[in-house]
């Protein structure tokens, strides 16, 4: 049964209360009205200690007895029929004990993979296909061994035959679209477009007093966590346990039930800690499925991690996009309409959509949106921290600043004009926090910065967003034991955002106690309480209103058990600063001298999350502006700093928050200034694999950060709180490549930012 409750939405600066739906089982909601003691602060991480002093076990840290090592050899070619594949020499090199290999073209079709959209990747258009494999990209794995050493499982591969007969590949996107060009798939390579209206944008752009148009280019970027795929499995009594670096531990347990075709109760996957995720680690995967056939063979344990050559041919990949925008604003800067077609390639999966901004920031009345995908003979697309956005954000951001300036406008003024205005969105305040804190009134016209000297001084900034898709189902234990020992169980993963720490700090808020008294248990499918996979920024909101439920009925157990000693009621008991108190008579214990009342050696309460709440929990929201310093001479761009607000409903950890906009920024960096993937139109295969020629931004390139989290509370859910994962990435590129236009007086429409590029624009600056 559902039940109306009133709760005060907004922010510090502005809110009002209204009315909303809720289950009348769920507890007392955190709204701007809380009073609330642990949550909100800032705490190290619990697993801090453990991560530096190595104590932290990463599956490439599992070693089981008697275990196997596994290898797996991939096609060179990126386009080929798979004729015969013949092990039987590897099989008989010594110390070899389990060979598989892979050319039916239905045998991973188990596994069913799909893209971010739902798309089917991993050549499916090939899975029900009868005769020989079709190879579609170099790097698409052919056959697997398992040995004693990782050395004799390398030389076993070396001993594998394989026939081919190559067929022409097509890697290049513009190539891809041309009528006469290798089909990848036998459809051919242009996928139907996606359309996506709202208004009449011919009539918007009559009514615009300033119309721009322009194309942007943004490249295909490879995912690089530290940490590359990999699993250990082992098999004991038809059952599977298997350790694996993954975004979902029960995701994998599926897969893997589903291929083996065993009841998922007898198997068991566990992810202790996880050395990054973007979104390409969701499922079994080839990985998983390879390593638990070994071990099935082999009757033994077998370990098989990547090498960062393979995790950057096959694991997944952010599509590129080519993206015409055309935008149309009244002379105040209010937008009329928005036009963008868009193509990208993600492979041979698809995920190349970057509409997302476009559609969900501005205010604008008429709005349409063509995009499409284009398959390649390359390795497929996975989700990829804010899938679509930051591509989507490059493009948008810019035009808009170009817009500005053809009306003479400060680009923060036309986005404040277009303000979706809602008490529970906090945008404003977050423009005017980092615009203060980048000191946004040093920012001089495009064509004040163009007549200064060869080192030019440019800002620039974009807007964030992000859905809010957490949800249901999710469930958590908090057990408290007579020794006062408080455990949090979730099964959920941590994949090196602090998922531990806020755990504890929900579960020690409602016991009043500390974060660092609270055992977290994650990571682990026997847990029984399921979890969904942690991307898309739906963890914590899936996670956390579970687990302050549950520490509720712990809680009100234990007020139970203790209250005839301190001769209270129940309902009159409180818990904070580590004791259990009366507030009407005045009587308090400390809470291990409570837990100790417990007629039993603990007490449990499990709880299930519930619906999100009707009518609030609108999407997250950021404001982020950048300071560059660009050598006219050279093309070098160097960011200065970078000022980021953001919101995440409540923020739960304050440390943590920050420390995830740190890293958003960063990466969003780096996909500004260096990444790239780059294909060998010959051959078709990727000519920079490794973190050598790969270039992802260091220690050099690191400017100024000022993380600022500002609270808006827009409660759906007991908690208050939103994701944070995919934000702060989303505008950063934009922001700095407004930046570098407005040093440079000349727009830049091409990323990455490379030296090649900043000159070429100049060049075109001259000639016009």
């Amino acid at each position: 049964m559902a039940a109306t409750r009133k709760v005060k939405i907004g922010t510090a600066r502005r809110t009002e209360t209204i009315d909303i739906r809720v289950p009348e089982t769920e507890p007392p909601i955190w709204d701007a009205d809380a009073k609330l003691t642990v949550v909100g602060g800032s705490y190290p991480r619990l697993d801090g200690a453990a991560k530096v002093t190595g104590k932290a076990r990463y599956t490439f840290d599992i070693n089981r007895p008697g275990m196997l090592h596994g290898r797996i050899l991939r096609s060179p070619h990126a386009h080929a029929r798979l004729l015969a594949v013949d092990v039987s020499k590897a099989a008989r090199l010594a110390g070899v004990k389990a060979t598989a290999t892979f050319e039916s073209p239905t045998f991973f079709a188990a596994l069913d993979e799909t893209d971010e959209s739902g798309k089917p990747v991993e050549g499916a258009g090939e899975k029900a296909a009868t005769g020989p494999r079709r190879i579609l990209f170099a790097g698409e794995e052919i056959a697997a061994v398992a040995a004693l050493t990782p050395d004799i499982a390398d030389d076993a591969l070396d001993l594998i035959e394989v026939r081919y007969e190559p067929l022409p590949h097509v890697v290049d996107l513009e190539d891809a679209r041309k009528p006469d060009a290798p089909k990848v798939f036998p459809d051919g390579n242009q996928r139907p477009a996606t359309v996506w209206s709202a208004g009449d944008v011919e009539a918007g752009f009559r009514e615009a007093d300033a119309v721009v148009e322009a194309t942007y280019t943004t490249p295909v970027a490879l995912h690089n966590a530290l940490e590359t795929h990999g699993a250990v499995a082992e098999w004991q009594g038809g059952k599977l346990t298997v350790w694996a670096s993954t975004q979902g531990v029960f995701g994998v347990r599926d897969d893997l039930a589903k291929f083996f075709k065993v009841p998922s109760r007898d198997v068991r996957v566990i992810s202790e800690y996880l050395g990054g995720g973007f979104g390409a680690k969701f499922g079994a995967g080839v990985t998983g499925v390879v390593a638990a056939l070994l071990a099935k063979k082999a009757g033994a344990p077998v370990k098989l991690m990547l090498d960062r050559q393979e995790e950057n041919l096959a694991t997944g990949n952010r599509p590129d996009s080519v993206q015409w925008l055309k935008i149309g604003a009244k002379r105040n800067g209010a937008l009329t309409a928005i036009h963008l077609r868009s193509y990208g390639t993600g492979g041979i999966g698809g995920g190349a959509g970057v509409s997302g901004p476009v559609r969900m920031i501005y205010a604008c009345p008429n709005i349409k949106t063509e995009e499409q995908d284009i398959s390649t003979n390359a390795g497929f697309a996975m989700p990829f921290r804010a899938p679509g956005f930051p591509q989507g954000s490059f493009a948008l951001e810019s035009t808009l600043d170009e817009i500005a300036d053809r009306l003479g406008l400060d680009p923060l003024a036309l986005r404040k004009t277009n303000y979706i205005d809602r008490p529970n969105k906090g945008l404003m305040e977050q423009y005017d926090l980092a615009a203060r804190a980048i000191g946004w009134e040093r920012r001089r016209p495009p064509a004040e910065n163009a007549a200064a000297g060869p080192i030019r001084r440019g800002f620039g900034m974009g807007t964030a967003t992000w859905g809010m898709y957490g949800g249901p189902p999710a469930d958590a234990t908090v057990t408290i034991h007579s020794d006062g020992r408080v455990e949090c169980i979730c099964g959920t993963q941590d994949i090196g955002t602090g998922t531990r720490t806020a755990m504890a700090v929900v579960t020690a808020e409602v016991l009043g106690l500390k974060p660092e008294q609270i055992k977290v248990v994650l990571g682990d499918t026997a847990t029984g309480m399921y979890s969904p996979a942690s991307g898309g920024s739906v963890t914590l909101t899936s996670i956390l209103p579970a687990i302050r439920a549950a520490a509720e009925l712990a809680r009100d157990k234990l007020f139970r058990a203790v209250a005839p000693a301190l001769a209270a009621k129940p309902e009159d008991l409180e818990a904070s600063g580590g004791r259990v108190r009366d507030r009407v008579g005045g009587r308090s214990a400390a809470f291990t001298a409570a837990a100790a009342r417990l007629k039993s050696a603990l007490i449990s309460a499990q709880a299930a999350r519930a619906d999100n709440y009707p009518g609030v929990g609108i999407e997250s929201f950021g404001a982020q502006f950048a300071e560059v310093e660009v050598d006219t001479g050279t093309g070098r761009v160097r960011v200065l700093r970078i000022a980021a607000a953001h919101d995440a409903g409540r923020t739960i950890n304050r440390l943590t928050a920050e420390s995830q906009v740190n890293g958003g920024v960063i990466m969003g960096l780096s996909y500004a200034l260096l990444e790239r993937r780059v294909m060998d139109a010959p051959t078709g295969i990727v000519m920079n694999p490794n973190l050598e020629d790969y270039k992802i931004a260091a220690t050099l390139e690191m400017p100024e950060i000022t993380p600022i989290m500002m609270d808006v509370y827009d409660p759906a859910n007991n908690a208050g709180v939103k994701g944070l994962g995919e934000p702060p990435v989303v505008p950063t590129a934009a922001a700095i490549a407004n930046a570098v236009s407005n040093a440079l007086g000349v727009r830049v429409r091409d990323l990455p930012l490379t030296p090649d590029v900043i000159l070429a624009a100049l060049a075109r600056k001259e000639q016009a």
